[in-house]
């Protein structure tokens, strides 16, 4: 008999340290204990999955409204950012399908507040200074495009 593993500071630790102690525990046929660490494996990567397409669609978002609202100093690194967080996101999607649309559309208005939080400090706002935009559109954030003016 193995003594109990605490499984959730694994699996947040390391999922290769994960799966190595449940292939071991699998072998010394400690079955149930087995299946917790891979519930809780799956959970955690589950959590880490989700936290990966929120930080990019926080990413597109914050870039999109230093767009809107500094224009003038966008950047060809603007342009690459934003194109990166769209591939990215479309990567996600193209892997596991439950990262839709519906999926985004939930996260919607967290990842508005943390980009939100970020564009401020990225344009020099203190936390005190009124800006209170709009909150963007899907069209904004995924479809329009964010090109530099051609000289």
């Amino acid at each position: 008999m193995t003594t109990a593993t605490n499984w959730e500071e694994l699996a947040t630790t390391s999922h290769l340290d994960t799966v190595t102690k449940i292939k071991w525990l699998l072998d010394e046929q400690e079955y149930d204990e087995a299946r917790e660490g891979l519930e809780t494996l799956e959970e955690s990567m589950s959590v880490a999955q989700k936290r990966s397409i929120e930080s990019q669609l926080i990413r597109l978002m914050l870039h999109v409204l230093k767009w809107k609202y500094q224009s003038e100093k966008a950047s060809t690194s603007w342009v690459r950012t934003i194109a990166n967080a769209r591939l990215e996101i479309e990567r996600w999607q193209d892997e596991k399908p439950s990262f839709n649309q519906e999926f985004i559309n939930k996260s919607w208005e967290k990842c508005f507040k943390y980009a939100l939080r970020e564009a401020k400090a990225e344009m020099n706002l203190s936390r005190k200074d009124p800006f209170e935009p709009a909150p963007l559109s899907w069209q904004e954030v995924f479809e329009d495009e964010y090109l530099l003016q051609k000289q």
